[in-house]
């Protein structure tokens, strides 16, 4: 799978994420963001299919299991948001959030690309994935695919469109963010958030 320079330096990005959360505060972030804290002072947090508990000394996974880097840098990002507000229920892909692409393919299609590859001529395959991993089956959506909802982190949902492929065109997986997520999140979290999605529909 094709990486965009700006993931291709992940392991740093963890290691500046997790320094970051080490002075993050925690007990007043977590309730904003739409988390909880324990007795404990850790956040207990669900993210495709495993749950985490995020202290500033670390991201463990209640079931012993290492963590995922990507998960970490994602979760801490999340929680050291100083974004404020509502969502606005408006789905749109990256190149629109960001104003990175105005017309045309967004870099982030060489992540998703696999999605349709993977799963073009078998949604049934599809459905069962993104069950596992905590996805929610919507429906139809207006542009004629069907949509599945990602929403474990509270201002953070992600949805999938997914066209099956037919006698005229080749399946399509659109990857789309609420559009206030630029309040709560960057680009570089953006797109790691649809890299780790990405790969955990398609499996280990």
């Amino acid at each position: 799978m094709s990486r965009t320079p700006s993931l291709q330096n992940r392991e740093q990005y963890h290691q500046s994420q997790m320094a970051a959360l080490a002075q993050a505060d925690l007990p007043a972030q977590a309730p904003a963001l739409g988390l909880t804290v324990d007795a404990s002072g850790r956040v207990p947090v669900r993210f495709f299919g495993r749950d985490y508990l995020v202290s500033n000394t670390g991201i463990e996974a209640s079931d012993g299991a290492p963590a995922p880097l990507d998960h970490q840098s994602v979760l801490a990002h999340y929680l050291m948001s100083r974004g404020r507000g509502t969502l606005s229920g408006e789905f749109l892909p990256i190149g629109r959030l960001t104003g990175v692409v105005s017309t045309g393919a967004s870099p982030s299609d060489n992540l998703i690309f696999p999605l349709a590859e993977n799963f073009g001529g078998c949604y049934g395959l599809f459905t069962r994935m993104a069950r596992r991993i905590g996805g929610k089956a919507e429906g139809r959506a207006p542009s004629g695919g069907e949509a599945w909802l990602f929403h474990d982190l509270p201002f953070f949902p992600v949805r999938i469109v997914f066209f099956e492929s037919d006698d005229e065109f080749p399946a399509e997986v659109k990857v789309l963010f609420d559009s206030s997520i630029t309040t709560f999140v960057s680009y570089e979290c953006l797109e790691l958030m649809e890299l780790v999605l990405v790969e955990e529909l398609l499996g280990p």
